[in-house]
């Protein structure tokens, strides 16, 4: 088994084979290493498709997530996914430069990512994907590998650096699919209706030239009622 702060790194020929129990959906969403511009592909991609399509693009969770949680118990409060302070200001780092406030669309803070995330992470199929364990796993990895090649946890890091570990990590299969799975989420808080927590004003749709369409879901009429 590799340790926790060399796993980004020490498998790039290799990827998950999920189990039968393991979810169906596609094993990868790969922006990260083919180079593509996440900000040019969603402004000329149309809201409605993106909003459309985005279930069938979420990466599978590596079905050994669970069994290897190295003692990271998820937690869930009520109707909300809990991170202590220094996971929160990592996935906060991370997510900012996935989506960062670079004058061209708002940011992950600027579509609330983090409180997004939070609450999805409770909805009980991506618990059954085992989404928030990995996602507590990869902070783990993350700064295993930023305290190996840049001597410091990655909240502590230059941007630059950090740039540099994410591309570090986006070489391995097992990096780039927690970097896939965050970058899911951050569609999904993107495009979603503000009802669910992302999406705030409707700002990623303003961003798009999105007009959503009516009624707006509530209480009574969100998704989950319907599973």
């Amino acid at each position: 088994m590799a340790k926790a702060g060399n796993i980004f790194v020490a498998d790039n020929h290799k990827r998950f084979t999920p189990d039968k129990k393991a979810s169906t959906k596609p094993e990868f969403v790969s922006p990260l290493a083919s180079g593509l511009n996440r900000r040019a592909f969603l402004r000329q991609t149309s809201a409605s498709i993106l909003i459309a399509g985005i279930a069938a693009c979420k990466p599978s969770t590596p079905s050994s997530s669970v069994a290897e949680n190295n003692g990271l118990i998820p937690t869930i409060v009520s109707d909300k996914f809990i991170f202590d302070d220094h996971q929160k200001k990592s996935l906060i780092a991370v997510q900012m430069q996935l989506f960062p406030d670079d004058g061209d669309g708002p940011s992950a803070i600027e579509i609330n990512g983090l409180a997004y995330l939070e609450w999805a992470l409770t909805d009980p199929g991506n618990q059954e994907d085992g989404d928030g364990d990995f996602v507590l796993k990869g902070i783990g990895w993350l700064d295993g590998l930023s305290e190996q090649t840049q001597g410091d946890k990655f909240v502590n890091l230059s941007l630059t650096q950090q740039d540099k570990v994410l591309k570090q990590i986006s070489g391995s299969s097992t990096g780039e699919n927690w970097m896939s799975l965050l970058l899911y989420y951050l569609m999904e808080a993107l495009l979603l209706d503000p009802f669910y927590g992302g999406n705030p004003d409707g700002v990623g749709w303003k961003w798009l030239n999105h007009q959503p369409g009516f009624p707006t879901p509530d209480k009574k009429t969100s998704y989950q009622n319907f599973l």
